[in-house]
């Protein structure tokens, strides 16, 4: 066809095949043509004389642009060699400097790159043209000085100091072709604006708690940040990359989902995102990526089909049915009474936050309670869906009656109820999020003593329930909520059971945790507090793998066998063996032979404190280390070592003060050892008695060897003989607080040792 767009679209079609696709970006289209980025990108896809006109009739109406949306490596060498490419890209990345942080640069930046446009875009003007009154107000009033300098800049500087900058500016610039213009022009902007990534708010994982942005380049490959100007983590290179699909989440808010399989992991990355749209649009950079790197035109993507939504539930629950399930709560002689009354919350003292999660019957929002106590009291609220039935509603209500009996400080609170529809719980917020996730976002943060002390609060917060009398039958890292870097607290009290008179419970229907549990709970439904301790064993090896689940690739229902074959969990890397021991006991399969989880929060609090031992032996190893550096550096130019903790650097003080002392009383001895009766007369300058003395009391001077000796003093002799002596003495720690004494003592005149000095 003849038209400009489709002519644009022929010049352009060259970097596809180069590997080099490119993106279109609009509002919404008409009707009847492409709906989504994805949609246009197969249809780009097609041979060009086989698209009608028509079909692109649209992009001229909703201004669509034509992007360079996939990287290589190396990307500004390769467009080097290739100068439509280069332009194309140069006229991009300057748009979205120029619309999106131009007035935000500092002005030193904004007038470099301003006066690069300006050279590339007037290629044959010399160099000191604009020093000429005439061409500087051509360019300012027949081109304007806003096509090459953002607003923010004109505005903020007086007329005539703008022209004196500009000219001097430019001069930098003035013998410079098209070519290293563009190039110094991105080399300038790269620091400020990474314009070879593309960075997306999302999530990890399937909840929306902790937040990170995740950046795509050809340099990171997939990385996440958690903070603004933190380093990035990698996730996961191109070539590691197998498929990717995404999906629509079944929630109110109607989340997007994207999963990748990615070699080598041993599980899924699911990232969740605010809409479909995003989840679209990142699978398609990621598969622009893949396809570039491994050299091929098929798609990565598994598309999903029309209308199809995703559960966010996992197989990590299996479902039995044997026959109703008859289990009620207690009666209020083995429970202490606490009427709901006590419980009930107004409606109008909770204000519903934004969505944190989601729950077994529906999703869980952060909020806050206005109470007379607390005004402003952070909240976790669990809703209901379907709560209208009577059944729900009270199956609900269960863990709300559950929670009401605990008061651990690893354990999550129950603050209130609303048994009114819609149904609320409102609960201790835990601000860090799930435990899982926790441990895969701060993997690189987190050292081994932190890993144990959480093993250790939940033993404590199990032990708790075992001295209650209740069953979890749920406990496993994603029932784990992070209060704080140092503290985790247990959830989630959906299937926890309290065992009246017999000292089991056994479950009859519902959705069970199959990889998590004890072969009696898999083979029989039987659950006490010994297939507690095994879950808390296998939570436990969750912790260690930092958010790994157990079994990968393995069915629900295979568990059995392999457990009833002898196989357990491999040890984690760096797990302490003693720590390994311990999960292994966890999973005798004879519920007699586990230990008890008092006996569990005991040796978890040993292995604790062995731990802690161990790593600060390990600083004071690396603080004498540093210590023993610096007394050997001397003088030199060498960067002072890290700042230790204050213990350490406390230690270290008293370290080098003994050293001191110790220096000190050495110099008092060999002040002892030398001293020599003072003649009658300062000797005179010159006489070989003094030479002949100071040969008497060292023959063998290798030290001075071949040194002529410069009588300039009284006190040179003995200092010569202290040199000498100290050479022989090779402890190497004294030097430097020798030469400080010695040099202490040129200055003063007052120290008892000024006989011997």
């Amino acid at each position: 066809p003849g038209t400009p767009v489709c002519q644009e679209l022929q010049r352009c079609w060259v970097f596809h095949t180069q590997q080099f696709p490119l993106c279109i970006k609009s509002g919404p289209p008409p009707k009847g043509h492409p709906a989504n980025l994805t949609q246009l990108w197969e249809a780009l896809e097609s041979t060009w004389a086989s698209i009608p006109v028509e079909s692109f009739r649209h992009l001229v109406e909703s201004m669509y642009e034509l992007r360079i949306r996939y990287l290589p490596k190396g990307f500004l060498h390769h467009f080097s060699e290739d100068k439509p490419t280069l332009n194309y890209f140069y006229q991009q990345v300057k748009n979205d400097y120029m619309v999106e942080i131009a007035d935000q640069v500092e002005q030193d930046i904004a007038l470099k790159l301003g006066c690069l446009e300006i050279r590339r875009f007037f290629r044959e003007m010399r160099g000191n043209a604009l020093d000429k009154k005439s061409n500087y107000e051509l360019l300012e009033k027949d081109v304007g000085l806003r096509r090459f300098f953002p607003k923010s800049l004109l505005d903020s500087v007086k007329a005539k100091t703008l022209r004196k900058l500009i000219q001097q500016t430019f001069k930098q610039f003035a013998n410079m072709n098209d070519d290293q213009s563009i190039l110094k022009f991105l080399e300038i902007l790269a620091p400020v604006y990474r314009y070879d990534k593309e960075c997306f708010k999302c999530a990890l994982g399937l909840s929306w708690v902790i937040q990170v942005e995740l950046a795509i380049g050809p340099e990171e490959g997939i990385s996440y940040l958690t903070d603004k100007g933190s380093t990035p983590t990698h996730l996961a290179n191109f070539t590691q990359v197998q498929t990717i699909g995404y999906s629509v989440m079944e929630d109110k808010e109607r989340k997007g989902m994207l999963q990748l399989n990615v070699a080598g992991a041993a599980e899924p990355l699911t990232v969740t995102t605010p809409s479909l749209t995003t989840a679209e649009n990142m699978a398609d950079l990621i598969d622009g990526y893949c396809r570039l790197v491994n050299g091929v035109t098929q798609s990565f993507i598994i598309r999903p089909q029309k209308g199809c939504c995703v559960s966010t539930e996992t197989d990590d629950y299996a479902e039995i049915i044997d026959e109703d399930d008859t289990y009620t709560m207690p009666s209020s002689k083995f429970i202490s009474p606490s009427p709901a009354r006590d419980y009930e919350i107004q409606r109008d003292r909770i204000e519903l936050g934004r969505c944190i999660g989601e729950g077994q019957f529906g999703d869980v929002h952060q909020g806050v309670y206005n109470s007379p106590e607390n005004p402003t009291l952070n909240v976790a609220i669990k809703t209901c869906k379907n709560c209208t039935s009577d059944s729900v509603r009270e199956k609900f209500l269960q863990e709300a009656l559950t929670m009401r009996q605990f008061d651990h400080p690893h354990i999550v609170k129950l603050i209130g109820v609303i048994t009114e529809n819609p149904v609320w719980i409102i609960m201790e917020l835990c601000t860090m999020g799930e435990l899982r996730s926790f441990l895969q976002v701060r993997k690189y943060n987190l050292d081994l003593s932190t890993l144990i002390l959480f093993s250790h609060q939940l033993s404590t917060a199990l032990a708790y329930l075992e001295s209650k009398r209740f069953v979890h039958r749920d406990i496993a890292a994603r029932n784990v909520l992070v209060s704080s870097t140092d503290c985790v607290m247990l959830g989630d009290f959906g299937l926890s059971r309290y065992m009246e008179d017999s000292s089991y419970y056994k479950a009859s229907k519902g959705k069970l945790p199959i990889k998590w549990m004890a072969p009696e709970s898999i083979n029989f439904r039987r659950f006490t507090s010994a297939s507690d301790v095994w879950m808390f064993g296998v939570c436990m090896w969750e912790i260690l793998m930092y958010g790994i689940k157990p079994f990968q690739g393995v069915k629900n229902n295979d568990v059995i066998g392999r457990i009833e074959n002898g196989e357990r969990l491999a040890m984690p890397h760096n797990c302490p063996p003693t720590l390994y021991s311990l999960m292994t006991k966890c999973w005798a399969y004879d519920p007699s032979k586990r230990p008890r989880f008092t006996e569990l929060k005991t040796q978890l609090s040993t292995i604790l404190e062995e731990e802690k031992a161990q790593q600060e032996e390990r600083l004071r190893m690396e603080m004498r280390r540093q210590v023993t550096v610096s007394w050997d550096s001397g003088g030199s130019d060498e960067a002072p070592p890290k700042v230790l903790p204050p213990h350490l650097m406390e230690e270290r003080l008293m370290m080098q003060q003994q050293q001191m002392e110790e220096d000190q009383r050495w110099l008092e001895q060999e002040e002892c050892f030398l001293h020599v009766a003072p003649p009658k007369k300062p000797p005179r300058p010159g006489a070989p008695s003094h030479l002949g003395s100071l040969a008497s009391l060292n023959p063998v001077d290798s030290y001075n060897e071949g040194v002529k000796v410069h009588n300039t003093s009284p006190r040179q002799p003995c200092l010569n003989v202290l040199l000498q002596g100290h050479h022989h003495s090779n402890t190497s720690p004294r030097q430097p607080c020798l030469n400080v004494l010695l040099q202490g003592h040129h200055h003063s005149n007052t120290s008892p040792r000024q006989p011997c000095l």
